[in-house]
């Protein structure tokens, strides 16, 4: 899916509040998918709002009624050797109480999942609480973020095959490979130039996005890690935002 097909995909789920899915576009992720469609197996792409997108775009619709939304701290359900799991309750002064929950697998989940359990289970509940209010559902999605799903088909893959679909760099020296990193992606590489791009028309996108990256992360766009990516995303996202507020006032 391009941009533009996003774009449509949004338009076709409904306004929550205050703001609009399209509005919120460049925190979609599309994924590749297996499923069963008129009786045959057959491989789709599926577009998904990250969680940060769900909260940005919460936020953002209450910020604009000037209403409150309260996150309360997670309550522990389960935590045992081989599972955490977590309950997370939102509080909107619009939509009413909506909670989520959530599991880290200890054994048998993602390698993410076992080294930072907690991080897993808050997250992905906060995302399924933000769903019941609306947030992020895009038609085709159901409840889960994307964050969910790339977690998932990590945990049913081989190591090698993790690695490879989600972008991993393989680092070696002397003969002996290291841990590498997940890589900016191409969606990734894409909503940065267009964001970019609509910020900066004057510039030289590619050299100025080199320079964003060694100013904000230290290091140029082909050595950064998803995370990082995210988080120029965040940055440009930020500073769209703030470009277009400006221009609203002054007109």
């Amino acid at each position: 899916m391009n941009r533009e097909q996003l774009v449509e995909l949004c338009q076709q789920a409904p306004t929550i509040g205050a703001v609009r899915h399209e509005e919120f576009v460049d925190y979609i992720s599309v994924l590749e998918q297996v499923r069963r469609v008129d009786g045959k197996w057959t491989k789709q792409e599926v577009a998904y709002m990250n969680v940060d997108g769900k909260i940005a775009m919460a936020n953002e619709d209450h910020r604009r009624q000037q209403k409150q939304l309260r996150f309360e701290d997670p309550v522990i359900l389960v935590d045992n050797d081989e599972q955490l799991t977590l309950m997370v309750s939102l509080e909107s002064e619009v939509y009413g109480r909506r909670h989520g929950i959530a599991t880290s697998r200890r054994v048998g989940g993602s390698s993410y999942e076992a080294a930072h359990p907690w991080e897993v289970a808050e997250t992905s509940a906060i995302g399924r609480a933000l769903s019941m209010m609306g947030y992020g559902v895009l038609p085709g999605s159901g409840l889960a973020s994307a964050d969910d799903v790339s977690r998932a088909q990590d945990a049913a893959q081989t190591p090698t095959e993790a690695t490879e679909r989600r972008g991993f760099h393989k680092v070696t020296g002397n003969g002996t490979g290291r841990r590498g990193h997940r890589a900016v992606s191409d969606f990734q590489r894409q909503k940065i130039h267009d964001l970019f791009v609509a910020l900066y028309p004057d510039y030289d996108a590619e050299k100025g996005i080199e320079a964003l990256f060694v100013r904000e992360v230290g290091r140029g766009i082909e050595q950064a890690s998803y995370d990082e990516g995210r988080q120029i995303t965040a940055y440009l996202l930020r500073e769209r935002r703030q470009q277009q507020i400006s221009a609203a006032v002054g007109d």
